[in-house]
C-alpha cells in the first residue's frame, strides 16, 4: 500500500467528521497500529486544520512498559506532538487480565481533555472481534464489531478509528517503507488470550482456504449493523407504545409479537443503564413475567438490579438499603439515606410539619419494619401503613424503601401517603417543608 493510498483511507473516514479547531489526542501504545496512525494524522493535521496531541497508558504489565513510554516520549518529541504518559493500575477481575487492562485503559481515554481520541483498530481487529461475538453466540450488536465512531460518554472525547478499513499487512508494509519503528508487546503471541489464539492458529488455516476473509467479516460487521441498527429503531418506535413513565405497561407489552417486545425491553433495558441478559434468557424470562397472575409479583434478576411486575406495570426493583437503617435528625437542611437519595427540610410558615412538635421528642427518619401505623387525617383512625401503601398502589419492592419520619415513637410523615394532622404546621407558625430528594 502507498503512502497516497494510505492517506486516502484515513482521509475519506475523517472527513466525517468536524475537526477543523479540535483537539485530536491519539492513543499510542507504541506498537506498529499506533505509530502508523500517528504519523499520518501529523502530515493531515495542517490539512484538516486541527490540535494534534498523543497520550500514552503505561499499565505496568510487562517488563518492558517503561521502555515503551520512552520510545512513545522520544517518537513525540521529535515530531513535536504533545504527550502524556497515563499510569493505571490493572486489577484482574473475572474476565481476567485483558478485560482488566481494557477496563483501565478507557477509564484514562474517557478523561482526556480532547475532543476526539483515535485508536489504531485496523480490518484485521475488526474481523477478530467478528470472530469473537460469532463464536461467543453474539447478537447483531456484538458482530457489528467496532464502529469508526463511538461515544465514550457525557462529557467524554468520541472515539475515532480511522484505519479500520486498512489490513494490518498492508500498514506494515508501508511502515517498513517508510523506515518507521515500532514496539512489540510480546504478550500478543500467548495463545492463553482468546485474540492470540485465533490470531495465530485459527485464522492462517482460514486464510489458506479464504484469503478475502478480513474483507468478508467486515462485510459482515456492516450488514449486522444495520441490523441492530434497525431493531433499535424498531424498538425506540414500540417503545412510544409501550412505555409509561416509571416503566412499561404489560397490557402494551402483550399487544406486540414476542420477539419485539423483547426486543423493546431490550432496548429499554440498556437505556436505564442495566445489562440486558442473553436472548433465551429475556424471552423466557419476559413470557413469565407477562404471563403471571395479576396479583403476583414476578422477577427477572439481572446483576445489580431486577426486572419486576407489579399489577399492569414493569419495573427496574433499586439497589435495597439494608434492612433496619435508622437516622437521627438533628436540624440539619438534609440527611443522607443509604440507597443515595436524601430527605429535605427546608424552613417555612405554616406548611409542613410544625416546628415546635418536632422540637417535642427526638426526630428519626427510618426504614419500614413493620406494625407501623398512620394517623393519615383529621376525624380518620389510625391506619396500618400497609394498607395505606396498598390502597395507594405503591409496588412491594419500592415499601420498604421509603423514608418514615417519627417523633419519638410516632409516625407522622409518609412521603406520598400523608402526614398525622396532630404535628401539621399551624398556620403562621414555624414549620418544616420535608421532601425526598432522589438519586
Amino acid at each position: 500500500m502507498t503512502e497516497a493510498v494510505l492517506l486516502c483511507a484515513v482521509r475519506r473516514r475523517l472527513i466525517e467528521v468536524p475537526l477543523a479547531g479540535r483537539r485530536l489526542v491519539v492513543a499510542l501504545s507504541g506498537g506498529l497500529d499506533s505509530v502508523v496512525l500517528l504519523h499520518q494524522l501529523d502530515r493531515m493535521r495542517n490539512e484538516l486544520d486541527f490540535e494534534l496531541q498523543a497520550a500514552h497508558i503505561h499499565h505496568g504489565l510487562s517488563a518492558n512498559a517503561d521502555a515503551w513510554a520512552s520510545f512513545c516520549e522520544v517518537l513525540c518529541s521529535r515530531r513535536r506532538i504533545p504527550l502524556s504518559v497515563h499510569r493505571v493500575k490493572v486489577a484482574p477481575a473475572q474476565g481476567g487480565v485483558e478485560a482488566a487492562a481494557r477496563a483501565a485503559r478507557y477509564g484514562v481515554l474517557r478523561r482526556i481533555d480532547a475532543d476526539f481520541v483515535a485508536t489504531g483498530h485496523h480490518l484485521d481487529d475488526q474481523a477478530e472481534t467478528v470472530l469473537l461475538q460469532l463464536l461467543r453466540g453474539g447478537g447483531p450488536a456484538g458482530i457489528a464489531g467496532m464502529g469508526f465512531r463511538r461515544s465514550l460518554g457525557a462529557g467524554a472525547p468520541d472515539l475515532l478509528r480511522p484505519l479500520l478499513d486498512v489490513p494490518r499487512r498492508h500498514l506494515e508494509a508501508w511502515g517498513r517503507d517508510a523506515g518507521l519503528e515500532w514496539v512489540t508487546d510480546e504478550s500478543n503471541t500467548d495463545p492463553r488470550f482468546a485474540r492470540n489464539f485465533l490470531r495465530h492458529a485459527v485464522l492462517p488455516v482460514i486464510e489458506s482456504r479464504y484469503p478475502a476473509w478480513r474483507a468478508a467479516f467486515g462485510r459482515a460487521a456492516e450488514n449486522a449493523g444495520e441490523a441492530a441498527e434497525l431493531a433499535r429503531m424498531l424498538a425506540v418506535d414500540d417503545l412510544k407504545l409501550v412505555a409509561l413513565p416509571d416503566g412499561l405497561s404489560v397490557t402494551a407489552l402483550r399487544a406486540l409479537p414476542p420477539l419485539r417486545a423483547a426486543n423493546a425491553v431490550r432496548h429499554w433495558l440498556a437505556c436505564q443503564g442495566c445489562e440486558t441478559p442473553p436472548r433465551v434468557r429475556l424471552l423466557e424470562g419476559l413470557r413469565q413475567l407477562l404471563a403471571s397472575r395479576v396479583d403476583a409479583v414476578p422477577r427477572m434478576v439481572l446483576g445489580g438490579s431486577d426486572l419486576v411486575r407489579y399489577r399492569d406495570r414493569l419495573a427496574l426493583e433499586p439497589k435495597r438499603a439494608a434492612p433496619g437503617w435508622s437516622v437521627c435528625w438533628a436540624g440539619d437542611p438534609q440527611i443522607a439515606l443509604p440507597d443515595g437519595r436524601a430527605v429535605q427540610f427546608v424552613k417555612a410558615v405554616g406548611e409542613g410539619l410544625d416546628a415546635a412538635a418536632l422540637a417535642a421528642a427526638p426526630v428519626t427518619v427510618r426504614g419500614r419494619r413493620g406494625g407501623e401505623r398512620l394517623h393519615a387525617g383529621p376525624g380518620r383512625p389510625r391506619r396500618t401503613l400497609k394498607n395505606l401503601l396498598q390502597e395507594n398502589a405503591v409496588p412491594p419492592w419500592e415499601r420498604d424503601q421509603i423514608p418514615l419520619l417519627f417523633v419519638g415513637e410516632v409516625l407522622v410523615w409518609v412521603p406520598g401517603i400523608g402526614l398525622d394532622p396532630a404535628f401539621a404546621a399551624k398556620p403562621g407558625a414555624a414549620s418544616w417543608r420535608i421532601s425526598v430528594r432522589p438519586v
